[in-house]
């Protein structure tokens, strides 16, 4: 990828589940730094000095599993914000991701759902409710690779 980059058929390079020490390791290495980092992300996984890390070094976060694969939308929590906003579960948690300024990668294959998931533009979470989901990382559910024990959870 960086050769394309050079050549200039790619215009950035970015890298998937990696954590502090993968990245000091391109560092030290003398390797460009990388324009993405895409990790899991949300509510109930906020790898915080990862994504301190990232803003340091300018480095854009993107989260993949933003639902959780759809195991915490039902959560009393998200069901309460979600009646409160007049908006789906799914639309709380994209829009939690999309204001902390994440690129955020929610998935479905249902055209209804991918409509729902991109309509989180036009409003916003308060506050007080963003504090409130950001209270949520304590269990660190993971839905996917566990970079950091080398496990998958699926």
């Amino acid at each position: 990828m960086l050769e394309l980059k050079k050549q200039g058929l790619v215009r950035s390079v970015g890298v998937s589940n990696f954590n502090i020490h993968h990245l000091e390791g391109l560092r030290n290495a003398g390797l460009p730094t990388p324009s993405v980092n895409q990790i899991e992300l949300h509510p109930w996984l906020q790898p915080r000095e990862i994504i301190d890390y990232c803003k340091k070094y300018n480095i854009t976060v993107m989260g993949y599993s933003p639902l959780v694969k759809s195991k915490m939308l039902k959560n009393q929590q998200i069901c309460d914000l979600a009646k409160r906003y007049n908006k789906t579960t799914a639309q709380i948690v994209i829009r939690w991701s999309v204001q902390h300024g994440y690129i955020t990668i929610p998935k479905s294959s249902k055209p209804n759902r991918i409509k729902e998931n991109m309509q989180v533009f036009d409003w916003t979470l308060s506050e007080d409710d963003m504090d409130y989901l950001d209270q949520n990382n304590v269990e660190e559910i993971r839905c996917a690779w566990d970079a950091i024990n080398s496990e998958w959870h699926g």
